[in-house]
Parts: C-alpha cells; structure tokens; sequence
C-alpha cells in the first residue's frame, strides 16, 4: 500500500467528523424548539450520531484512523465512553475477531452462534425481538464481549485483563458521576436518542458475519485465516455513496476493511476487491427480516439455502 491515496491522514480524519458534529448540534437546537415535532426528528438525528461514534470507535480502535496513536486513543476513548463501549476492551477483543475471522467458535464475537438454541424460551425471545427490531443482538453483544470481564480473561493475560479491569471501573465511574450531575436531560434526551441507536448498530452488525458459512474448528488446532482469505467469511452492503462514505464512514464495506483491517476508513472506497457490489441494504433487510431470528443467527446460507 505505497498509494499516498492510501495512507493516514489528519485533515481527513477531523473532516468525517464534521458529520456527526452537525448532526449532535442540529439535535441541540431542535430540542431547544420545545415542540414533539422538532423533538422527534431531533431525537432520530441524535440516535444516528451515537451510531456514528460506534463506527469511529471501531476506526480509531485500529489505530490508523489518525496519523498518531495516541491522538486515535484519545479520541477511540471519546466514542468509547459515547456509545458505552470502554475503548481498551474493544481493542482486545476485535484484535482477535480480526485474527479469528474464518473459525466461527473461535472468534469471541460469534463463538456463542456457533451452536443452535435449545431453550424454547429463549428461541421465541430471540425471534419475538428480531421480528420488532428489538436490538437484544447488539445488547448481548456488547455486554458480554466488552463489558465481561470473565469472558474477557479466556482471552488474554493477567496484565491485560488488569488494564480491561480499569477500563471498565473508570467508565462506570464517569456514567455514575454524569447521571448523577446531568439526569434530567440524560433521560429526557439522550437515553431516547440512544436506545434508539441501538437498532441503527444491530443493523450494521448483523450485516457483516451472521448467516454466512462460516467454518467451525470443533476443537482442533487450527490456525488463523489469512486476512485477504476472511473476505469470503464477510459481508459489505451498498447504499448511496454519498451516506455511505458521510454517514457511514464506509463501514458497509467491511469486506475490504477485512482484507486490508489497517486501512483508514476514508480510504477504503479506493479499494477493488473485484467482487459483486451486493448486496443493497434495503435487499439485505427485507431479505433477513423475513427469516426467524434464531435462523438468521445461529444457521448459515448452506442450511437455510438464503444467500445475501
């Protein structure tokens, strides 16, 4: 990658932010308005810049976002404690969903989708909630990879799970210290914001690994997938450019950020993998929504015969 194209930059970097900055003070004022209207569509802008800063979490999380590493931790901590995930513990454990991709029970964010649902309870639970965009994916997902410390410990060593001990303690602390000093407005307006965001994430994430197959290791030592063999085992959606790469900061094309996971996102549009541009996110939602939610998750294209 000697393209100059290709390579990190500030200008660009604080340029995407401009995104959500409008969207976080275009928010402001409508709330300011006092009226249902103004507060709904600014609570709808809201929800789409807390999204947004998951997907700048998950950037700055590569440290290649910014030219400099600690200018991308400082700011990955900033995303980290807006969308309430602690930003060293996303480092850990999607450096190993990165190193993983490809073995289904041994990358930490899917391993739990490796086997089929026994309870019937919790089948209807899982399906009741993809059927009313209720994001019960996104919220597992997040608790129990970043916020876990138990789960956290399988995978890394004792000096590193001190650190991801800190991570979490520190930001608990700040969300105890913010509700305590700000609680009406959190509850006012950003906990509707933000759950509403909830299902803006579950909908990205739910794009890129799940219902696809994916080999299992079942135990055997195996080792991990070259990262330009794990585009096969990902998927990318297309929409209009232009929300692609403003909006979604080119997170939709998650293919190529697999073959080249330390590429800024501003880059990533520059990249041919010569695949097929598929498939379209409205194709994509019609497509899994019409599935039961415990088929969309816990089975691949092969056993259902639903290709995306």
């Amino acid at each position: 990658m000697t393209n100059p194209e290709l390579k990190r930059n500030n200008l660009k970097a604080f340029a995407f932010l401009a995104s959500p900055l409008i969207l976080a003070g275009l928010s402001i004022y409508l709330f300011m308005l006092n009226s249902l209207i103004w507060y709904s569509l600014g609570t709808l802008l809201l929800s789409v810049f807390f999204a947004q800063t998951f997907i700048l979490l998950h950037e700055c999380g590569h440290l290649s976002y910014f030219e400099n590493r600690i200018i991308n931790k400082f700011f990955g901590h900033i995303f980290g404690l807006l969308t309430v995930i602690p930003f060293y513990n996303w480092q850990q454990i999607h450096n190993l969903h990165h190193k993983w991709t490809g073995w289904r029970d041994l990358d930490p964010t899917t391993e739990k989708t490796a086997k089929p649902i026994d309870s019937k309870i919790t089948r209807f639970i899982v399906n009741f909630c993809w059927w009313l965009f209720i994001p019960l994916f996104y919220l597992t997902y997040k608790l129990t990879n970043y916020w876990n410390l138990f789960k956290i410990k399988r995978f890394v060593p004792a000096n590193v799970l001190t650190l991801a001990a800190v991570n979490v303690s520190l930001y608990f602390l700040f969300y105890v210290v913010i509700f305590y000093l700000f609680s009406t407005v959190i509850l006012q307006y950003v906990l509707p914001a933000f759950v509403l965001s909830l299902v803006w994430k579950e909908l990205l994430i739910m794009t890129q690994h799940t219902h696809i197959e994916i080999p299992v290791s079942e135990g055997q030592d195996v080792k991990p997938i070259s990262y330009m063999e794990q585009v096969k085992y990902t998927r990318s959606f297309y929409t209009a450019t232009f929300i692609a790469r403003y909006f979604l900061f080119n997170f939709n094309l998650h293919e190529v950020h697999h073959a080249y996971p330390g590429l800024p996102a501003y880059c990533l549009d520059k990249i041919d993998l010569d695949i097929p541009k598929k498939p379209k996110f409205s194709e994509w939602l019609i497509n899994a929504k019409s599935m039961k939610g415990t088929d969309y998750i816990f089975k691949t294209s092969k056993q259902t015969g639903k290709i995306f």
